[in-house]
């Protein structure tokens, strides 16, 4: 039998990742794109040879994308159609071989990748279920006692035929038959990948690798979040060259500290946390489970926890809480990204016409590139803020600000 070759979808459009600009898999972690972190774990099958599937504006980005061990090719997907069509564009590469077919940016634990290369060479189709407590939109498996036989996409709160979501994380031993299936099926909804999958299921030679770890689907920008968390767990304590580090600095738990960075005096960094090359870390600062990405200034008595920070950002006396900055962006001194409603409960955010629960009781600003903030300024729970936006002094920000604004009075 040939050798499997992997498909990573990286081609979608991320409409509900705005205000944050960079595509989903390309967002920086630990000094690498989400994509090589999820391509590492992917070497954890023997797979590697690798097509990825990316969007037109990523062609600069894909370009310089490496991972030893792996032959990664890549395509573009030229029109936003669906998880289908990125498949479709790398039919000619993966004709006559086993494929497996998974998003580029939802992260899962590595053992799952331990766990499919036991069912590599066996001649069935496999994919990966998860068992959900509460109503998730997205694809349903429906069994037949223990024997998997469909799968409905969104079924709606009510309908779930079983407990059982499907990940996309799916490995198909006949690659022809699928993209015969794909080319073949038609819908007036974006379920044709789920609708093939689902003829190929009533063919009766599939089965369900279960999995209860952790999940992460990077959809909406907060989600971020939870992949930072779950990365900033992998780290240990790390101190690169010419770094500085003045008196009465205290440093718990681990603590990546990259190439020439200094620490000045009297701050308290407790870890997990990641701070990347040339990052000045000011006097008087606290940084508590956050990511700091490289060329950034934390000045005097700056406040950040529990947030994602891109590179080359600037604070001055600032709080900065569960909020996630993309980069490029600068705060004026006394501003405040508040992160936690007066009642405590869940914080909502607007996605295109939905209001959406984002589950979170503490969440902080969520903020594109190359903004720029004045002092004192107030930036209210889940308030999303677009790029090349000028946010003024002394205000309170209580709604989504669109990109290019200039909010100065």
């Amino acid at each position: 039998m040939n050798n499997p070759v992997a498909v990573v979808l990286a081609g979608g459009e991320g409409k509900r990742f705005w205000p944050i600009q960079t595509s989903k898999s390309m967002v920086h972690f630990l000094g690498s794109p989400l994509l090589v972190h999820n391509l590492k774990r992917l070497k954890k099958t023997g797979i590697t040879d690798v097509i990825v599937v990316m969007h037109p504006k990523d062609k600069e980005a894909f370009s310089t994308l490496t991972v030893p061990g792996l032959s990664i090719r890549t395509v573009v997907q030229p029109e936003p159609n669906g998880m289908a069509g990125a498949v479709l564009v790398a039919a000619s590469l993966i004709a006559g071989k086993p494929c497996f077919i998974m998003n580029a940016e939802d992260l899962v634990e590595e053992r799952l990748y331990k766990e499919l290369a036991s069912s590599l060479a066996e001649d069935s189709v496999v994919s990966v279920g998860r068992k959900v407590t509460e109503y998730f939109p997205g694809s349903y498996f429906v069994f037949d006692g223990k024997r998997v036989i469909g799968v409905i996409e969104k079924p709606g709160q009510g309908n779930e035929p079983s407990d059982i979501t499907g990940l996309v994380f799916d490995y198909f031993p006949d690659s022809n038959r699928y993209i015969e299936l794909l080319r073949t099926t038609k819908s007036d909804d974006d379920d044709i990948y789920e609708k093939a999958f689902n003829e190929l299921l009533r063919d009766g030679n599939a089965k369900i690798l279960t999995y209860d770890g952790y999940w992460y689907p990077t959809k909406y920008p907060w989600h971020i979040l939870d992949i930072m968390n779950e990365l900033l767990n992998t780290i240990s304590e790390f101190r690169g060259k010419n770094i500085e580090i003045k008196s009465n600095v205290v440093i718990e738990g681990p603590v990546h500290i990259g190439d020439s960075v200094k620490v000045f005096e009297n701050t308290k960094i407790v870890g997990p946390c990641y701070i990347g090359d040339n990052t000045i870390i000011g006097n008087n600062n606290i940084i508590r489970q956050s990511h700091i990405g490289a060329g950034c200034v934390t000045g005097f008595n700056t406040d950040i926890t529990r947030s994602y920070i891109g590179d080359n950002c600037w604070f001055h006396s600032n709080y900065v809480g569960d909020s996630v900055i993309e980069g490029d962006v600068s705060m004026g001194s006394g501003t405040v990204c508040a992160n936690l409603r007066l009642d405590r409960g869940e914080i909502a955010s607007i996605v295109g016409e939905n209001r959406i629960n984002t589950r979170r009781t503490k969440l902080g600003a969520l903020i594109g590139k190359n903004v720029r903030i004045g002092v004192n300024t107030s930036i209210m729970p889940g308030v999303k803020i677009g790029r090349d936006s000028m946010i003024g002094a002394g205000l309170v920000v209580d709604h989504d600000i669109p990109n290019d604004s200039k909010k100065l009075l």
